[in-house]
């Protein structure tokens, strides 16, 4: 697990405030996204909540399994999920 530079700390808890106020990501935002398929929410319950899956796109890391930072919004119909650290679109969960 990485340490969060505090700007982006500050920047996904100022996200997760517009979401909570009603200001859903666009269709805009998520363009530049990167995708999380085979995704799950991770139950180790010693840990604050994230996802876990195969991400494609993503602009620090190479394609591969990853953790996400610490999920704070998470809407599967619309397929996007908001972690401290960025805005994910969300392909099929594992399992279908």
């Amino acid at each position: 697990m990485s340490i969060l530079p505090r700007e982006t700390i500050i920047a996904g808890l100022e996200a997760a405030r517009k979401i909570k106020e009603g200001h859903l990501p666009t269709d805009e935002d998520l363009s530049d996204a990167p995708i999380l398929a085979d995704w799950a929410i991770s139950d180790n319950a010693n840990e604050l909540v994230r996802l876990v899956g195969w991400v494609t796109g993503h602009p620090l890391l190479d394609d591969g399994w990853i953790t996400t930072s610490v999920l704070l919004a998470i809407d599967p119909e619309r397929k996007w999920a908001r972690t401290v650290s960025r805005l994910y679109r969300l392909d099929k969960p594992l399992g279908g």
